[in-house]
């Protein structure tokens, strides 16, 4: 069923309409042997051949267009009512009400649905149980009522059957799209923050690094004093260190996962004044190591901006069928309204740490409640550890 098309966005609209060319075609045969191999009454059937050839260039130039340049430009409409009339046509000529051609009505409203018209599935249910009832009404029968009934009833059932596919169909193209969009939204501003984070480091390297060296030669070239230059080396040294570990601390390739947490939460407890306190199970590590670690940091990170929390705790545990991390903090939390904007704020590291562990089919959880802290856990399932290697190409491991 082709009816409606026009309203569907093009390409859903093309692929509906090819995958009904098809259909069209394939039932080209079945009608055929229905007609010609299973006895039914036939005082009307004379012009069944004429019209199953009419039918059969009709799908064919159908198919023809569906799936050449034009087909956006398909008169979807037109489509539509030569469908309807040549099964009525052929259902008549061929048994009308017991025609074997009547189960292909039950395949119109299932074409609807391919369009992702809820109303217009509906409609075209409701015609096609019209269409039969009319033929019924008007093919010369006797004592057949109840089976005819009987037909209508089971088209009304598909019919209820296709809306309610065609709106889950609806519902998920819409949550495609949301979560394209989504996606979209945040490659877009995991992009902008890593721009505004090199900006940042070449902003400090630039004002501080560079301008303590600087000092430092003008002074060794005037014969200055030679503390004064060691200060300025020391100062210089420490914000490179402090460059490089934000960068990528190399920690966790040389000491494991455990030490590169501690440094980590050391790091970010030192810039935010916070205590802290790293856990981590034994068995937990080497599994997804450098996924725990990017989501620890991420989760620090927050922490010390916005927090304000007096002490932190990181675990990672390894439980049946799932690794465990948790990231506590004792500070101001998190309103659940201000959770769900923060990503169309640009505040995207909760979000971007949801899609890496959707990604691995995990789950992450936020406990979180103004001015009684935070608790997010990440759940990642642990098949095996085969399966986590797969995982996590260039992890770190020890």
């Amino acid at each position: 069923m082709n009816a409606g098309a026009a309203g569907a966005a093009p390409p859903a609209r093309r692929d509906a309409v090819r995958v009904w060319a098809l259909i069209r075609l394939a039932s080209l045969p079945a009608i055929f042997l229905g007609e010609r191999l299973v006895a039914h009454p036939s005082p009307r059937s004379e012009p069944f051949g004429p019209l199953l050839v009419a039918a059969t260039i009709y799908a064919l130039i159908a198919y023809a267009v569906a799936f050449g340049p034009g087909s956006r430009r398909l008169p979807v409409q037109l489509l539509a009512a030569l469908d309807i009339a040549f099964l009525c046509a052929l259902t008549y000529t061929s048994g009308g009400p017991f025609s074997q051609l009547r189960y292909a009505f039950f395949l119109l409203p299932i074409g609807a649905a391919l369009l992702l018209r809820p109303l217009l599935t509906a409609t075209a249910s409701l015609l096609v149980v019209l269409a039969y009832l009319g033929i019924a009404l008007l093919y010369p029968t006797e004592n057949a009522s109840d089976f005819e009934l009987t037909q209508a009833l089971y088209l009304l059932w598909m019919g209820v059957v296709a809306v309610l596919l065609s709106r889950l169909l609806v519902r998920r193209a819409d949550e495609v799209e949301r979560l394209s969009a989504d996606r979209g939204r945040l490659v877009a501003q995991a992009l902008d923050a890593e721009d505004r984070e090199r900006r940042r480091l070449a902003g400090a390297l630039h004002d501080e690094a560079v301008q303590n060296l600087l000092a430092a030669r003008h002074e060794l070239a005037g014969g200055g004093d030679l503390a004064f230059v060691q200060h300025g080396l020391d100062r210089t040294i420490a914000q490179l260190r402090d460059a490089v570990f934000d960068l990528y601390p190399a920690t966790l390739d040389h000491a494991g996962l455990a030490a590169a947490l501690e440094a980590v939460a050391e790091h970010a407890g030192r810039r935010a004044h916070f205590s802290w306190q790293v856990d981590v199970d034994p068995d937990a590590i080497g599994l997804y190591d450098a996924l725990v670690f990017s989501l620890a940091r991420e989760l620090l990170i927050n922490v010390a901006n916005h927090a304000e929390a007096n002490s932190v705790a990181v675990r990672v545990r390894r439980l049946p069928g799932e690794l465990q991390l948790e990231v506590a903090d004792d500070g101001r939390g998190l309103d659940p309204a201000r959770l769900r904007s923060a990503p169309l704020e640009g505040h995207i590291g909760l979000a971007s740490a949801t899609e890496r562990v959707e990604a691995l089919d995990g789950r992450l959880e936020i406990a979180a409640q103004p001015g009684h802290g935070t608790l997010v856990r990440a759940r990642l399932p642990v098949r095996s550890v085969a399966a986590a290697d797969t995982a996590r190409p260039g992890d770190g491991r020890r």
